[in-house]
């Protein structure tokens, strides 16, 4: 799946510099999802200073081990 995250600069340097993501899911479903991060670059509009994150996401399985 292809996602892609708006935000400041630094906002988006924490995200894209993990590997793994933690989505909250709605109600009926379970709680938490875990995706890896995969092929994630920063795109800059240098007229408008605008930022915007674009990654390949795969879900993963949790152990409840860990």
């Amino acid at each position: 799946m292809r996602v892609c995250f708006h935000g400041t600069a630094d906002e988006l340097d924490l995200v894209a510099g993990r590997s793994l993501m933690v989505l909250l899911t709605a109600r009926d479903l379970p709680r938490m999802r875990v995706f890896e991060l995969h092929h994630a670059r920063v795109v800059t509009n240098p007229y408008e200073g605008l930022h915007r994150l674009c990654a390949d996401l795969t879900e993963t399985e949790v152990n409840s081990d860990a």
